[in-house]
């Protein structure tokens, strides 16, 4: 009959048995993500779809319970993507046993972030007390607290000065060691592989930006650095950290001195010996000029990833 068929060509999807599961056994794991451009995906993405919900939740009149645990999903997300992207560029940072160990600090610097758009100043100084003190020093309300007290000391509401920004690091037992107008990298890398930090005053956008303008005066901090000489900002605008390349950080700096006569870099540690800090820290100071930080934001405009 011709109805017989060599069996052959029926076996053939056989063969999808041995493809599938060996190549997944064998395969390495992922990489962890490339934080900020894969995270801020993940965090656009999801976040769309938790605003797209809320979008159809308000159009077909749910209850108002509802539309309020949904924004407390949204604030949580975007919580732990910043956490999760804290804590590995934390992770990254190859000076880290010697900001602690010749450093003397009792922790990195928490990053906090601002409640105004002209507290930057002071929320950079309440960081540098976290690294002193130990974060829980400045956690939560208390941190909160420490921002306002500084705020209402040492500032006329409308920004932080240099000088101003020297009272309150003298105020937390800190000295100001160094200063330099624009970014000098033999300075700022030596002081941080000696255990020193850096407040940078800077301008809050990239200059270079598709419109090309500028911000206004912000306060960052500069924690580290990692294994491509990428420094390690901490930024009070939205309380996050990100590894930023010298030239961009310089560029944002000399744009900040040409735009709103002040920035630069201010290097900041524990005192070597015992010393009368009030004057030496307002003199060091001085050399950024005497504008305050106001600015919100210098991250936004920066194409900067924090991967490592």
């Amino acid at each position: 009959m011709s109805l017989t068929i060599p069996p052959s060509p029926v076996t053939l999807p056989r063969v999808t048995k041995s493809v599938t599961p060996e190549p997944e056994t064998q395969a390495p794991p992922p990489p962890p993500p490339k934080l900020t451009k894969e995270l801020e995906t993940v965090k656009d993405d999801y976040q769309q779809a938790l605003e797209n919900q809320k979008q159809w939740l308000i159009k077909y009149g749910a209850p108002k319970e509802q539309i309020e645990a949904l924004d407390k999903a949204i604030e949580q997300h975007q919580e732990s993507v910043l956490d999760l992207n804290n804590a590995r560029n934390s992770q990254n940072n190859v000076v880290a046993l010697e900001q602690k160990d010749a450093g003397g600090w009792n922790s990195e610097a928490p990053v906090l972030q601002q409640e105004g758009t002209s507290d930057c100043g002071e929320t950079v100084a309440a960081m540098f007390k976290g690294a002193k003190d130990g974060r829980e020093s400045v956690e939560g309300e208390r941190g909160q607290g420490v921002i306002n007290d500084l705020k209402s000391r040492f500032t006329k509401g409308d920004g932080t000065t240099p000088s101003e920004m020297a009272d309150m690091l003298t105020s937390e037992g800190l000295e100001v060691k160094n200063s330099t107008k624009g970014l000098e990298r033999n300075v700022m890398d030596e002081a941080l592989r000696n255990g020193d930090k850096a407040a940078v005053m800077l301008d809050s956008k990239i200059s270079g930006s598709p419109e090309d303008v500028s911000g206004n005066a912000h306060w960052v901090l500069i924690d580290g650095m990692d294994n491509q000489g990428r420094y390690l900002v901490k930024d009070p605008s939205n309380g996050s950290s990100y590894y930023a390349k010298p030239e961009d950080l310089a560029n944002a700096i000399n744009t900040s001195q040409s735009k709103s006569q002040s920035g630069g870099v201010l290097i900041v540690g524990n005192p070597d010996v015992p010393t009368d800090l009030a004057g030496k820290n307002r003199d060091t100071a001085g050399t950024l000029g005497d504008k305050p930080g106001t600015g919100w934001g210098w991250k936004k405009n920066s194409q900067e990833s924090s991967d490592g």
